[in-house]
């Protein structure tokens, strides 16, 4: 059932706001890198400088693809990579004076802010893991800075601790926002169905029809809509009550859900009113599942639900390729209803002047 177009559902939301993120995180860091790597040039210190800059236009580049792209999974990815290899390069060389560790607090944040829960939690245990081997096994090629081992205790059991932290908060983020997306979705197919029957509603059918016109003007396929009106319906509730009359819209409904194909909608329109939209369908069909349904309808037993005697229903038929619009597409099946009712109810109309024959 298709979302109205001013609506903004909340993957659309989510990916704005990652897309947000990987902007933000990836220039700002980038500029940091970029302002280090100098200061780096000015002492001399061309290995840092140039590990710096590499991550900086890794960081660069990988906002510019998301930009061109709009593919997210590059600026995460990107930056994840560039923040993967300035962690290690600052646990390995200690950076200026051995002060590199104390800037990978920062990479936690923007693991999580990248990578959401799950894969962030996974990155930081990997980041442990090296951190671990980095610290403690100095003789590795590559690896020349020298910790002292409170330091390197002490290290890894607050960046352990910040990580545990941090995946809580993300965890619970992560959590509330599926229970957001899972009442959003409960609110918005609410506001799309109708509370009695659970077939859709007037707002539901309106986008149906609209992005059925869309075809229609698009590439040529009709469409065709039914109107359906129970026949003497005010005198079930007043002879057995509303609540034996909501029974047998009840009953209706399922009758009617079960009676079309399922690419067909069925809609109620109002009391006891129905409308069915049946995509890529001429008049001449519509027709033939118009009279199907009147003799359903007319078949049903209702003693099922406690009520005596039967029901029957009127039916106003139209197709787009005669209206050619919504608004007289809509009209004239209500319309032909009432003609049908005129003419004693109980049949299927499809012109106002003559009878239809099916």
């Amino acid at each position: 059932m298709p979302a109205d177009k001013s609506s903004i559902t909340i993957k659309e939301v989510d990916q704005a706001r990652n897309y947000q993120t990987i902007v933000m995180v990836g220039f700002v860091g980038s500029l940091f890198l970029l302002f280090f790597g100098v200061s780096a040039i000015l002492r001399a210190d061309y290995l840092i400088a140039g590990v710096l800059f590499v991550c900086a236009v890794i960081g660069l580049l990988s906002v510019i693809l998301t930009r061109r792209t709009g593919n997210c999974a590059y600026g995460s990815n990107g930056i994840s990579v560039a923040v993967a290899i300035t962690f290690t390069y600052l646990i390995a060389s200690g950076g200026v004076e051995n002060t590199g560790p104390l800037w990978c607090y920062s990479f936690i944040l923007i693991i999580m802010l990248l990578q959401g829960f799950r894969k962030g939690v996974f990155a930081l245990f990997a980041l442990l893991i090296l951190t671990t081997v980095l610290m403690f096994y100095p003789d590795i090629p590559g690896v020349s800075a020298e910790y002292s081992l409170i330091f390197k205790s002490r290290f890894i059991a607050s960046f352990a601790a910040f990580g545990i932290m941090a995946s809580i908060y993300e965890y619970l983020r992560w959590k509330s926002q599926n229970d957001y997306i899972a009442i959003s979705h409960e609110l918005e197919r609410a506001s799309r169905t109708d509370a009695l029957t659970g077939l859709a509603n007037r707002r539901a059918i309106q986008a149906s029809l609209e992005a059925e016109q869309s075809l229609f003007f698009r590439h040529g396929h009709p469409f065709s809509v039914i109107m359906m009106d129970l026949d003497l319906f005010k005198q079930i509730n007043d002879r057995y009550g509303h609540s034996k009359g909501d029974e047998l819209l009840i009953l209706i409904a399922r009758l009617l859900l079960r009676e079309v194909r399922q690419q067909d909608l069925v809609s109620r329109w109002g009391g006891e009113e129905f409308l069915i939209l049946l995509p890529q369908t001429n008049l001449k069909q519509s027709l033939v599942v118009a009279e199907k349904l009147r003799k359903a309808i007319a078949a049903i037993d209702l003693e099922t639900i406690g009520i005596n005697g039967s029901i029957t229903a009127s039916f106003g038929v139209e197709c787009i390729s005669t209206t050619r619009n919504l608004s007289d597409l809509i009209t004239e099946s209500d319309r032909k209803l009432y003609t049908a009712k005129r003419r004693g109810r109980n049949q299927v109309c499809c012109h106002v002047d003559d009878p239809c024959e099916v």
